[in-house]
């Protein structure tokens, strides 16, 4: 990912326009997505701004850290859309756009005369992206949804993160950056569709059928033929941290050969022919068997001994890190999945970079995220508007 700051965009989607009505962290982190891989996106904001503005830590120059990880390379416009001249402007702007992203509950964007019905009278070509927490549709359309609200419905509270008795959510906006990465694949689906038949068309992206989708293929996929037998152990074997001598570390000893690798790793050679765990299908069947041999073998060493001989016998072992140790992991140095952009008036902030790597159309980083309303008067004059039609957006009580 390269660091061009006021550059022109190299990536895939260069010349692509994002009209982005999108707050928070789904639309958001969609609409950078597609900002990375070279869309100009337009960040519509109202005038007291996106409410992640004042969200997810101190706030300095109209820009929190939260804010900054979600809305590089966009340009943010100030416009009250309940106004008419705020509408009349929107409309001007979607003229030149190829996309439009809003995450409001279903029906607003109808009620202000800009749905995707409306709109795409005049622009046929235009698509037209809606994340919402249950799409347009069933008994909880219009109810107000959140991640939270979305991780509650899913079962992932009792499933996975907590139990029946016991729930728990876990502390992270899982099911919004779901729902953003499914309507930046939509969205680029979609304009891909465009080029062969010239229309566009209108995406709902239902958090909750995203976030189901994610969570649930391993568990939906037991239904199909049959979960393993109720005292099977293989799920503890497989996914657990495993405490060594100063920490803790992964390690599969699913295959073979990995059973062999951990063995040599662990000093413990004798075991590879030991008959309860030579093959798979006895792995899987002798599993608690396993977990008290490897439980012994594994706290003999230390995290950093265990790491360097399975990467030198090609054992599947990895050290369990905090966010320290992740950003010292000298595989996220070597990619440099973490970098520093220089923001004015906010100073370095640290981001994390666009995964996919193009051979020859690299995404960018071209901006950081905006001031409030920092490219108003910038884009409207782009799309066409006079001194005084800025003026009575600008000046619209």
């Amino acid at each position: 990912m390269r660091i061009n700051l006021g550059g022109e965009p190299t990536g895939p989607l260069a010349g692509v326009r994002v009209i982005d009505l999108s707050t928070i962290v789904s639309g958001p982190l969609c609409s950078q997505v597609l900002g990375d891989l070279g869309a100009d996106v337009v960040k519509i904001e109202t005038p007291t701004g996106d409410s992640n503005r004042y969200l997810g830590g101190q706030s300095k120059d109209g820009v929190t850290g939260y804010f900054a990880q979600t809305n590089r390379n966009k340009r943010s416009v100030v416009l009250d859309l309940k106004t008419r001249a705020g509408g009349a402007a929107l409309r001007r702007l979607v003229a030149q756009a190829d996309v439009v992203l809003e995450n409001f509950r279903p029906g607003v964007m109808g009620r202000l005369g800009l749905d995707y019905d409306t709109l795409s009278q005049d622009h046929p070509r235009l698509i037209y992206a809606a994340i919402s927490g249950f799409g347009p549709d069933g008994p909880y359309a219009e109810q107000p949804a959140y991640d939270m609200i979305i991780q509650a419905l899913s079962g992932i509270a009792k499933l996975i993160i907590g139990s029946e008795e016991s729930p728990r959510l876990v502390s992270n906006l899982l099911a919004d950056k779901t729902a953003a990465l499914n309507g930046a694949f939509a969205i680029v689906a979609a304009l891909f569709e465009r080029e062969r038949t010239g229309q566009g068309q209108r995406i709902d992206i239902p958090m909750l059928d995203a976030f189901a989708s994610f969570l649930h293929l391993e568990r939906i996929g037991l239904r199909a033929i049959g979960p393993p037998p109720e005292d099977s152990a293989a799920g503890d074997l497989l996914f657990r941290a495993w405490p060594t001598a100063d920490g803790h570390v992964v390690a599969l000893v699913i295959e073979d050969h990995q059973f062999a690798a951990f063995c040599r790793v662990v000093e413990r050679e004798e075991m590879i022919e030991d008959e309860r765990f030579a093959s798979m299908i006895g792995r899987m069947g002798n599993a608690r068997e396993l977990i008290g041999f490897m439980e012994q073998a594994i706290r003999k060493h230390t995290t950093h001994e265990l790491v360097q001989r399975g990467h030198a016998q090609g054992a599947p072992i990895a050290s369990v890190n905090g966010l320290e140790g992740f950003l010292a992991d000298p595989q996220v140095r070597a990619n440099e999945i973490v970098f520093d952009l220089d923001h004015p008036g906010v100073g370095a902030i640290p981001m994390l970079r666009s995964a996919p790597r193009f051979s020859r159309t690299p995404s960018d980083v071209r901006r950081p995220a905006p001031r409030l309303g920092e490219h108003t008067v910038e884009i409207l004059r782009e799309a066409g508007l006079s001194d005084d039609e800025i003026a009575a957006v600008t000046d619209d009580p």
